[in-house]
């Protein structure tokens, strides 16, 4: 029996635009399906551990990941724990789940001159303070505004580091 092949459907690469054959390994965005040759997706896909996935470069760009300490806590009334204390942690969280996750430009473009009546706060889980606080201080200088409290979590980290991180 012999096939037709102009019948067959074959995937196009979104990197290269060409046919993806059978033999070839390819990467499939797990949001919204697009494929790619393994080769060509090296620069096009991200693979994040976390979720076990493959996200192309434009699912990823919109794809914000939120991380709070509490997100694991949840209450169970058959524990001695204090209620009132899990209604702070809630609390806590949603002010977490609130936060927005803002570009320098997003920034720039608002206005938090000295007449303002809000709070500025900036936020960040700097995630290995020794690799990303001199790409921290380069990312804050080119910020147009100032924020009033600066906050930098970091967990590896103790009283005799004090010295070597200070933010001019």
């Amino acid at each position: 029996m012999a096939t037709n092949h102009e019948t067959i459907k074959r995937e196009l690469c979104e990197s290269c635009c060409k046919q993806i054959l059978i033999h070839q390994k390819f990467l499939v965005c797990t949001r919204c399906n697009k494929i790619s040759h393994h080769k060509c997706g090296k620069h096009h896909f991200v693979y994040d551990q976390t979720i076990d996935q493959w996200s192309c470069n434009d699912c990823q760009a919109g794809r914000l990941v939120k991380y709070s300490p509490f997100n694991s806590i949840s209450y169970n009334k058959y524990s001695p724990e204090d209620p009132e204390a899990f209604a702070e942690i809630e609390k806590i969280k949603l002010c977490l789940s609130n936060c927005k996750l803002m570009s320098n430009k997003l920034i720039n473009s608002q206005n938090f001159g000295f007449d303002r009546k809000p709070l500025a706060i900036f936020s960040n889980n700097i995630d290995g303070m020794s690799q990303n606080f001199d790409t921290l201080l380069a990312k804050l200088s080119l910020l147009h505004n100032r924020f009033d409290i600066l906050a930098i979590t970091e967990t590896n980290i103790n009283e005799t580091h004090k010295n070597l991180y200070a933010i001019p």
